[in-house]
């Protein structure tokens, strides 16, 4: 399924809520007639999908659209966001899909002629993207209780916050699952040296190191990183760094943690670069991020 170019998405949020199950629920193999995020906070759950499982931990969510039967069940007590929508519908209004799911026998999972169809998009520079099934999100949850919010009070305009805020979702999804991916223009001369730094962004890598990697004396290395990518090797391990703290200073992960996982010599070091790069000291970046999401 191509739903076109990330910018011109119009989706509408078909159904939102926020929700716990004991073990052992699960809501029948079913067809759904939108797509579907399934995300964990807190708890264990599975998804089967095209003859595949998918185990969902707390901080995950599955994704997953109407082409393929699905089987989600919960493994242990869980508290969860469901999430039902359409990538891009004429009207922001949302139309519930109880009436128009369907439901089917359980071998229908297993079904080999029925492979999984991926979800695809455009997203310049990077090419069409696909979205995955299984994800984490940091970031993602104070969206979807938003989300939930706007869709149970109903107030004036809702329908157009949703769809807003499910934009948001979105870039927020795309976004992270891009990040993970080597950068565009590095073709394949760097890739090993970007795999490697996104792989292990703790470790203090030379230049040497990473030239060898690729194949290449440091000196060349260093002129076709700054080439391809814009940065030197080092900042650029340092923009990876900053950008994994930054995602866990929002899931309410501690300073220290993210410092020494990091392998930053010491707390101060830590609270130095992050403020270098990011203008603000670890603290007040959490600060800024809660004062956002409220």
């Amino acid at each position: 399924m191509h739903i076109g170019s990330l910018e011109a998405i119009a989706p509408t949020v078909n159904f939102a809520s926020r929700a716990s199950a004991p073990a052992g629920t699960d809501f029948g193999v079913r067809f759904i007639p939108d797509c579907q995020l399934f995300y964990v906070v807190s708890g264990r759950a599975e998804l089967r999908l095209s003859g595949q499982t998918y185990p969902i931990q707390s901080g995950e969510c599955v994704y997953y659209g109407p082409s393929s039967a699905t089987l989600l069940t919960v493994l242990a007590p869980t508290d969860f966001f469901s999430l039902h929508f359409h990538w891009h519908h004429a009207s922001p209004a949302p139309v519930h899909p109880g009436h128009r799911l369907r439901y089917a026998p359980p071998e229908t999972l297993d079904d080999d002629r029925a492979p999984l169809v991926r979800t695809t998009l455009d997203l310049p520079p990077f090419g069409e993207v696909a979205v995955p099934t299984l994800l984490r999100v940091s970031g993602l949850e104070p969206l979807l209780t938003r989300m939930v919010q706007e869709y149970e009070l109903e107030q004036p305009g809702y329908a157009l916050a949703l769809r807003a805020l499910m934009m948001q979702t979105a870039a927020v999804l795309v976004r992270q699952h891009v990040g993970s991916r080597p950068a565009p223009g590095a073709s394949g001369r760097i890739e090993p040296a970007i795999a490697a730094m996104q792989a292990e962004p703790a470790r203090s890598w030379t230049v040497a190191e990473l030239a060898a990697l690729c194949g290449y004396h440091p000196i060349h290395f260093a002129k076709l990183f700054k080439q391809e990518i814009g940065l030197p090797p080092k900042p650029y391990l340092i923009a990876e760094r900053i950008k994994l703290a930054k995602r866990a200073l929002l899931q309410g992960d501690k300073a220290e943690a993210i410092s020494e996982r990091l392998g930053y010599a010491s707390i101060h070091h830590f609270s130095h670069q992050f403020k270098q790069v990011t203008g603000l000291s670890p603290s007040q970046f959490r600060l800024q991020g809660a004062a956002f999401d409220a």
